[in-house]
């Protein structure tokens, strides 16, 4: 927990401040606290969403959208995690179609596009619609 919350703190240092270190910083906490948590713990696909969402940043930061296939591939594994009704599932359905879209703009994968547009489909068919996931979706 330690390390998710110095993880936090560094990343929301690194939005402030645009040192990469403290980007990095924040990636190694959220890589450490995925690889002590155990694959069937009730916190790894949180861990799983905390990495992924640095990992997300990182390709943004650096401009390397090539490296977006990790972060795609971690929100994954957290959204298999998080099956429907699990109150997590529509933020990190969310945040992957917000990944899958920025890599398919980049590479122009039109799979990518319909991956992004199922997603978004289904947060706007669960979440209420006064809802930031439900406004964020829309976007």
């Amino acid at each position: 927990m330690l390390r998710t919350d110095a993880g936090h703190g560094l990343l929301a240092q690194y939005h402030r401040m645009q040192n990469s270190n403290d980007l990095d910083q924040s990636i190694n906490h959220f890589q450490h606290a995925l690889d002590i948590c155990p694959v069937d713990h009730p916190c790894r696909p949180a861990a799983l969403f905390n990495l992924a969402t640095a990992k997300f940043v990182n390709c943004q930061a650096n401009e390397t959208y090539l490296d977006l296939d990790i972060p795609i591939s971690v929100f994954q594994d957290a959204l298999d995690l998080r099956p429907t009704g699990h109150p997590d599932r529509p933020i990190t359905q969310l945040h992957l179609a917000i990944t899958l879209l920025c890599r398919f703009a980049k590479r122009g994968i039109e799979s990518d596009h319909d991956a992004a547009k199922e997603l978004l489909s289904e947060v706007l068919n669960i979440c209420h619609a006064n809802s930031h996931i439900h406004r964020a979706a829309l976007l």
